[in-house]
């Protein structure tokens, strides 16, 4: 797992360090609710039994070129299910993951304005992320359960990220409204084959 995590940083720190000096870098932070859930292959969602949760994080922002940022983020996510079912657990309960998620956006600021001040991106890209922690609470329990896994079992969990915001300013602050899916890639540990996480999640973000 401390590999996992190291490997991470590792790969934040080295897209940080291909922005080129005289940019223009823009650092923020965001925190916001994610909707997540685990579905098939293809499914945006595979039903409404979703979880609510934090999330949030820290990233920077880089110009690459015009209108054109790269954007490296370190995030908190929690992911996970309502009411499942699956062919290890027979019984009706709740799963969450825990992860530290490093996505590598492609950021383009456009000049669309929702006012005068506000402006409008979209953003795009992979992201990797390690499983700090799983857990399980079955239906009619007030508590979560750790999941024993053992390293092998910590599969990271990879995907991509769409998403669109909007920047405005607040006093002296620039704000920051985005809204992002995550849409996961890899297999889940003790999970059907064909399930994988799904979040959309909403936050407010402050860039310095």
């Amino acid at each position: 797992m401390k590999t996992k995590i190291l490997t991470l940083a590792i790969i934040t720190m080295a897209t940080i360090l291909t922005v080129p000096v005289n940019a223009q870098v823009s650092f923020g932070t965001r925190h916001g609710l994610a909707i997540s859930t685990l579905a098939k292959t293809g499914d945006l969602y595979d039903n409404d039994e979703m979880l609510f949760s934090y999330t949030g994080g820290i990233f920077i922002t880089a110009p690459v070129k015009g209108v054109f940022a790269i954007q490296p983020e370190l995030n908190y996510i929690c992911k996970g299910r309502s009411n499942e079912t699956t062919e290890f657990i027979e019984s009706s309960y709740q799963s969450r993951y825990h992860y530290l998620q490093v996505p590598v956006l492609a950021r383009f600021n456009t000049n669309l304005s929702m006012t005068e001040n506000a402006k409008v991106y979209f953003n795009a890209g992979p992201y990797i992320s390690a499983l700090l922690k799983s857990q399980n609470k079955p239906d009619g329990s007030s508590e979560w359960k750790d999941d024993d896994y053992d390293e092998v079992g910590k599969d990271p969990d990879l995907g991509i990220i769409l998403g669109m915001g909007v920047t405005f300013p607040v006093n002296r602050l620039t704000l920051q409204a985005d809204l992002r899916y995550d849409m996961g890639l890899a297999k889940l540990s003790y999970q059907p084959e064909d399930y994988h996480t799904k979040a959309l999640s909403l936050t407010i973000g402050i860039l310095f």
